[in-house]
């Protein structure tokens, strides 16, 4: 999933020369390689360098209508994988064309019929096209046909493609549908695909250093990055940026605003930034630079039983190692007496395979970290330590902890050097590597599994903790207890491989589990960090029986876990009554196990039933209803019990209710409604309905049903905005210094339908120099070509400082999946003029840079 290090270069290929194009092509005939740079990718084994791919020679040339670099790309990606897939009997002709055929059914990109086996027919609208695919197809003619199937896609590719996208080339569909009926991670990337990529694994890009994210349809910082540019010139948590330059951030996506941050080092730009209790947006002008971000947080927290130290590392890129290295180094100078590490690595995606080789061997003296079977076998085995990091280490996980994270919790596990407390992990065993192609695109593929030091493939399902605990979420209603993002890890993507292989490795045997009622997401509680907590306190008791540092003779994972059985039972058991108690009370669902870890019921023993077809229709924004019924045919009571429903889509949630408790021969059932809010050009949409038990799904025990999604006819207004009705100013349409007035907001429905339930709610983003009098107004019907005017009343402050005022408007209607945003400015005229010292009347200090 991200870029090695290392730049292989293969010998010969289209990327070394877009211009010898033509010229290669015709003089040579051939499937001319291509990949002149492969970054190798997290968990990812190494292509031997000055790797040339096999030449194919044809008698005849390729004339495709697509255009000869189309072709040529096709061409190329085709020898890529058939050389490097990570299972080859996967990618033969015959089979390689048979599953990128589904997977464009299943995208809905082309309809498929077939006569029988070998004979098949794609089509799309009017248009057909007839393959044989049989036990003798040839390479030459797998290319023409996928010639042919890019210039069906090419001539239908506008009808799929989002407003104000550009579409993908119709060889960029098939290719991408071939990928995707590989493996889940195995994709074209788009040249801004590609450059994100970089940026993510190098650790480094030109911007301004600031982490953002979307707040009432407003950015807003998350944090500024330390020695960054928003950093120098006081920019802190929770300011809102209105403008950047003369963009407006209200309403606009986040990806897009992010781009506009970012840029070359050395250029200017300006941020209009609000915080909290400020009279007006301050104007901050800063110069990009090269943005260095760290990866390791680190913190020594002290203790009786000695110092602990954290590192929380939020990805595997290039420094990761080194950073970790240095925090360690100074944290035993700061401490006589480190107890102990906890390596958080919850929501960790992954990254360099080196940097978790580099950062298993800070622990490790000799053995292997990880090994990678693809074409072939290759080892990565551990150093001699010149650092001495013996301490008990804990490491934390949870469902997001992915790739590289899995692969240092699985090394140093495998050694008894750290126990894991938590979630299960995502479950990805596999190596992808990447090639470059023209055009700053690239090709991302797998080429290997990857397993742990004892040989143990965690591919679906995920490094299991030593010690299992899962949160408990105190939302209003009874939907998403367990969350709201449950079920979305390796397992459950379409094609990922080794489905046959899956398995529920003593996952309801586990013997060390707790459900916690996590008040952490409530802000109640925001340092109520269960997990952390856990880890700390387990550390503390080892720390306080067995002495700082502990004996070399004692530096194993299995002799800390045996040693604290008594603590670790104890908190367990405190976490399970809380939160039981909360359940029973506060949502009526019995949830509490009652000796069934020692009284396991056979999965056969328990029925799972949904009564859905397995293709259904329906318009975008309606909610699905999904009844289920569960039978327990066993003679013993079945505990925690929950029936869950996900997508396959990263946009659409799981929706999940508790079920709990269900005696010998009883059965429960009830329907489960599922809103998918899903825009009708995603269709269609794989759902999976399944049982779960104990918090973790069932093998065998889900269904999958398709949703072709039909686009739902939604309102679309002008809105327009004028200043009215002023009172105490002297400039007609200008907003003045302690003036009052109306601003009249006309709304048309411009559509050919009615909007109904109709909502126009204004947002203040002026500061404190306005206040905003009335801020919501509702229509029960807007026919179409229909107008209504909403008064709003804004006061202007004595203080009024800026020549423009900015407000945001929402539109939308019951038939909207997303309301309409947009922004006014009204012009204004100061009666002050804003100095450094008044501007920001909430406290805190600004400096111009």
């Amino acid at each position: 999933m991200r870029k090695w290090t290392k730049i292989l270069n293969a010998a010969t290929g289209l990327a070394s020369c877009l211009a010898m194009f033509t010229i290669f092509h015709f003089l040579v005939d051939s499937r001319s390689t291509l990949g002149s740079k492969a970054f190798e990718l997290s968990d990812l084994e190494p292509i031997p360098e000055a790797t040339s791919l096999p030449i194919r020679d044809t008698k005849k040339p390729l004339k495709a209508a697509i255009g000869l670099s189309d072709s040529m790309l096709v061409d190329s990606i085709l020898n890529i994988i058939q050389n490097y897939y990570v299972d080859e009997a996967r990618v033969g002709n015959r089979e390689l064309m048979q599953s990128t055929l589904r997977s464009l059914r299943e995208q809905d990109l082309l309809q498929l019929s077939m006569l029988d086996q070998e004979n098949i027919t794609v089509s799309r609208g009017t248009d057909r096209l007839s393959l044989k695919v049989d036990s003798n197809y040839a390479y030459e003619q797998m290319m023409r046909d996928c010639i042919r199937i890019s210039q069906l896609l090419e001539k239908h590719k506008e009808e799929r493609t989002p407003i104000g996208r550009v579409p993908p080339t119709g060889a960029f569909q098939l290719l991408n549908a071939m990928l995707a009926g590989l493996d889940p991670h195995s994709n074209l990337l788009a040249p801004e695909e590609y450059r994100d990529l970089r940026q993510g694994t190098e650790g480094s890009f030109g911007g301004l250093g600031v982490v953002v994210g979307m707040q009432e349809d407003v950015l807003t910082v998350i944090k500024p990055l330390p020695k960054s540019p928003a950093s120098r010139a006081g920019v802190i948590k929770a300011d809102r940026i209105m403008q950047i330059d003369s963009k407006s951030t209200f309403g606009t996506t986040l990806e897009d605003l992010i781009q506009y941050m970012r840029g070359e080092p050395g250029t200017r730009v300006n941020l209009f930034v609000l915080r909290e209790g400020d009279l007006a947006p301050r104007k901050l002008s800063l110069m990009r630079e090269i943005i260095q971000v760290d990866s390791v947080e680190s913190k020594l927290v002290p203790s009786n039983a000695g110092d602990v130290f954290y590192a929380s590392i939020d990805s595997f890129s290039s420094r990761t190692a080194s950073e970790l290295r240095d925090a360690l180094l100074k944290a035993q100078q700061q401490s006589n007496r480190l107890a102990g590490i906890v390596l958080d690595l919850r929501s960790n995606p992954g990254g360099l395979l080196d940097q978790a080789v580099r950062v298993a061997d800070l622990f490790l003296d000799e053995g292997r970290i990880v090994s990678t079977q693809g074409r072939s076998r290759e080892y990565e085995l551990a150093k001699q330590n010149l650092y001495r990091f013996d301490y008990p280490i804990l490491i934390l996980s949870n469902g997001d902890t992915a790739s590289a994270s899995e692969i240092v919790a699985g090394a140093l596990r495998d050694h008894g050097r750290a126990l894991v407390i938590g979630e299960p992990s995502f479950g990805k065993g596999s190596v992808q590597t990447v090639f470059e192609l023209p055009g700053d695109q690239a090709l991302k593929l797998t080429i290997a599994r990857y397993f742990t030091p004892r040989g143990i493939s965690i591919q679906n399902v995920g490094i299991m903790p030593d010690i299992w605990l899962q949160p408990i979420y105190p939302l209003k209603g009874q939907a998403n207890l367990l969350g709201e993002y449950r079920y979305k890890g390796e397992r459950f993507l379409d094609h990922s491989l080794d489905q046959e292989k899956l398995r529920a490795a003593g996952v309801q045997a586990h013997d060390m589990k707790a459900f916690y009622l996590n008040e952490e997401s409530t802000g109640k509680s925001p340092d109520k960090d269960i997990p952390l907590n856990f880890a700390l306190r387990m550390i503390q008791d080892l720390g306080s029986r067995e002495g700082v540092p502990i004996a070399p003779e004692r530096l194993r994972s299995s002799y800390w876990k045996a040693s604290s059985a008594k603590l670790i039972r104890k908190m367990l058991k405190e976490l399970n009554r809380g939160s039981e108690a909360w359940l029973a009370k506060q949502k009526k669902v019995e949830w509490a196990a009652e000796g069934e870890d020692k009284q396991l019921v056979s999965d056969k023993k328990i029925r799972f039933l949904v009564d859905l077809p397995e293709r259904m229709s329906l318009k975008e924004g309606q909610t699905v209803r999904i009844p289920w019924r569960i039978q327990n045919t066993s003679d013993a009571t079945l505990s925690r019990l929950s029936v869950f429903v996900t997508g396959n889509h990263d946009s659409v949630a799981t929706t999940e209710i508790l079920v709990g408790r269900l005696a010998a021969g009883q059965e429960a059932q009830g329907v489960l409604n599922y809103e998918l809010k899903v825009d009708a050009k995603e269709s269609p949409i794989r759902l999976r309905a399944g049982l779960a038990r104990s918090g973790w799904p069932l093998v065998g025990k889900e269904r999958n049903f398709w949703l072709d999604l039909q686009e739902n006819q939604e309102p679309q207004y002008e809105i327009t905005l004028q200043v009215t009705e002023e009172k105490g100013g002297r400039l007609k349409g200008v907003l003045e210094a302690g003036e009052t007035a109306q601003v009249e907001l006309k709304v048309k429905n411009s559509s050919q339908i009615s909007a109904k339930q109709v909502e126009a709610r204004m947002v203040n983003l002026a500061g404190k120099q306005l206040q905003l009098l009335g801020q919501r107004y509702s229509i029960k019907r807007l026919a179409p070509g229909e107008s209504q005017v909403m008064k709003f009343t804004l006061k202007a402050s004595a203080d009024l400082v800026s020549n423009q005022l900015q407000l945001g408007v929402l539109v939308g209607s019951e038939d909207q999946l997303i309301a309409s945003k947009t922004h006014f400015f009204i012009s204004s005229e100061p009666g002050t003029r804003m100095s450094k010292t008044d501007i920001n009347s909430g406290g805190g200090s600004w400096r111009e840079n």
